[in-house]
Order: structure tokens, then sequence, then C-alpha cells
């Protein structure tokens, strides 16, 4: 009797630790960038955004300058153009901001442009991750880039497995 619960604890013991070693860890961050196609990607799409960025903060500056004007000026304006004067600061403003969202928002044109460039590799690298874990019985795949682990074994990090993969 003693013996078959000694057996039956190891057996489900042994089940165990197999099951739980059905995991890896990849760190898709270090893909991307051993990806030259990815990283020139990147780097398009940061020109893009600091070109758009430019063309915002010079609109800021010709705002800032505005206003200053307004401020030496407004003692000797009436109150109606003093009034004139803020309303077209504030119309201007609000184009500024409008435009910064059309640009920068969640559905800007920054990131349909990132969508575009971005999304063949993103896909790629599902794709390869998804195929090596299938083939090699992992049921889970943990993305360390975007996880938090305080501790993996080396001996789970499929990371450079995958590299030459989508190379």
């Amino acid at each position: 009797m003693k013996k078959s619960i000694f057996l039956a604890i190891a057996a489900l013991a042994l089940t165990w630790s197999v099951s739980a070693q059905n995991y890896a860890v990849v760190n898709t961050s270090k893909i991307y960038q051993s990806m030259d196609a990815y990283t020139a990607a990147v780097k398009e799409l940061d020109e893009l955004a600091n070109g758009y960025q430019k063309n915002i903060d010079e609109a800021y500056e010709k705002l800032e300058e505005m206003y200053q004007s307004y401020m030496v000026a407004k003692s000797g304006l009436s109150l109606a153009d003093q009034q004139s004067r803020e309303q077209t600061i504030l119309d201007n403003e609000k184009k500024i901001t409008e435009y910064q969202q059309k640009v920068f928002g969640t559905e800007g044109i920054i990131a349909k442009k990132q969508e575009e460039l971005l999304k063949p590799y993103t896909e790629k690298v599902s794709k390869a991750i998804s195929q090596w874990a299938e083939k090699n019985g992992v049921g889970m795949v943990i993305d360390i880039a975007t996880t938090s682990l305080p501790y993996y074994a080396p001996s789970v990090d499929i990371t450079e497995q995958i590299i030459k993969v989508v190379k």
C-alpha cells in the first residue's frame, strides 16, 4: 500500500515537473534589433515623427510670438481689439492642438504609418515564435521585453533561436 502511494506521488510529481517546464522566454526587442529592415523602418518612422514635431514646435513658437506681441500692445488696444486678438490666439492654439492630435494621436498619421511599416516584421516574429513553440511542444512563450520576470533560467531563453529563424 505504501509503495503504491509512493509511486502515485512520484508519478504526479514527475508529471508536474514536466508540465512546469512547458514554457520558454524570448526577448522580442533583441530580435527586432537584429533585423536590419526593422531598424531601417523604425529610423524612417522616427524621421517622419521628427519632421512633424518640428512643424508643431515652429507653430507653437509663432503662437508665442503672437501672444508676446499682443501683451506688448494690449494696453493700447480697445476692448474689442483685445478680445479679437485673444480669440485669434486661442483659435490658433486649438488648431495646433488638433493638428498634433491628427499626427500623433492613437488614430493619427504616425500610428498608421507605424502599423504600415512595422506590422510585417511583428507578424514575422510572432509567426516564428509560434512555429518554434509548436515544433518544440512549448505551451507558453513569455516576452521578457514587455514583461518583467525576476528570474528565468537561460536554458528557456529562445531569443537566439528565433533570430536565426527570422533572418
